[in-house]
């Protein structure tokens, strides 16, 4: 992500604190290893001072390195939070988002999402990195990806700021002509010892399936693992079993499918946007989600909040009181 009124020895110290690596700092930053070390030693010897303590497996943080990564983060946020105020997304300017997205939604959702924004934007090209939840948070706390929209559950500490677009209510997905077929609503226990198609075991979406099966006194027998929901879909269409899926992500009208309600309280997920924590919400991510505001109408709340200098200022108060004279520094905005 370019950032231009970030200096450029606060770009490179940034990114080899949060990497732990000058050579993921230098890959991070199209910049060579040399040259990211030559920027930390000239800023160490301005400063008179060691600022990492450098091992074959990387580097760690000196004490001072410590206080320097607390105030430049501050920093970092203050001039970040001016670009984004005073920027606006030339229409027919040639920029480059990079986005991240899980597999289910780059098929069900993004088609229509990128149509979406390049109606708006035609001269801004998208580059999309679709990965699993986890793997894509990584990249977000690391700073690599400035937007990330997932469906799923966050780390109990989040390490990233959110927003859910969506409540993803589940039903259970049954082939048309078969019993299943004379149920308008059905228990999710009624899938105990039924032949289940679902995704791969080591994905949060099966965790979370197992999880919601188990608290409702369900253990299907599995007849089948996938990779996609479509491809659920198509399965459970041939006959093989039923399925658990989100209602966004079904055709109602699709042949060979029959969808049941599920009583009481149906599973739910969330479909969220996630971006770098402590950081304004990037020029470029700001205007994609603002091309998302008719299908999920919350984000105009997210997006009035971010334009308002009182909550960037609130926001900023919140990072002073992590700084070592937080009492002091804070008062002056007060």
């Amino acid at each position: 992500m370019n950032h231009h009124l970030l200096p450029t020895w606060m770009r490179v110290f940034l990114a080899v604190a949060e990497h732990g690596s000058f050579n993921r700092a230098a890959e991070a930053l199209l910049l060579t290893q040399p040259a990211v070390s030559h920027h930390m030693r000239r800023l160490e010897a301005q400063l008179g001072t060691a600022l990492f303590e450098r091992s074959p497996q990387g580097v760690r943080l000196t004490s001072a390195g410590e206080t320097l990564l607390r105030y430049a983060r501050v920093a970092r946020w203050v001039l970040l939070a001016a670009e984004s105020s005073i920027m606006e997304v030339d229409r027919q300017a040639r920029h480059v988002l990079t986005l991240g997205v899980t597999p289910t939604i780059s098929t069900h959702c993004l088609p229509k999402w990128l149509a979406a924004f390049h109606r708006h934007y035609p001269r801004v090209q998208i580059r999309v990195h679709t990965h699993t939840t986890p793997h894509l948070v990584s990249q977000v706390t690391r700073n690599e990806l400035p937007l990330a929209i997932i469906e799923g559950e966050l780390p109990a500490e989040e390490t990233v700021d959110f927003w859910v677009l969506e409540h993803m209510e589940f039903l259970i997905v049954a082939p048309a002509h078969s019993p299943w077929a004379a149920h308008a609503r059905l228990p999710l226990r009624a899938l105990d010892g039924q032949p289940l198609v679902t995704r791969a075991p080591g994905t949060s979406t099966r965790a979370w399936l197992d999880r919601v099966l188990a608290e409702h006194g369900a253990r299907p027998r599995i007849v089948a693992e996938l990779d996609s929901p479509d491809a659920i879909q198509r399965a459970v269409a041939q006959g093989l079993g039923v399925a658990l899926l989100p209602r966004c992500m079904l055709n109602p009208a699709a042949p060979g499918l029959h969808l049941i309600e599920i009583e009481g309280t149906p599973p739910v997920r969330y479909l969220k946007a996630l971006w770098p924590k402590n950081l304004p919400l990037h020029p470029l991510a700001r205007a994609f989600l603002e091309t998302l505001c008719e299908g999920y109408p919350t984000l105009k709340e997210l997006l009035a909040q971010v334009r308002q200098p009182e909550a960037q200022l609130e926001r900023l108060q919140q990072l002073l009181h992590s700084l070592p004279v937080a009492g002091d520094a804070a008062a002056m905005w007060d």
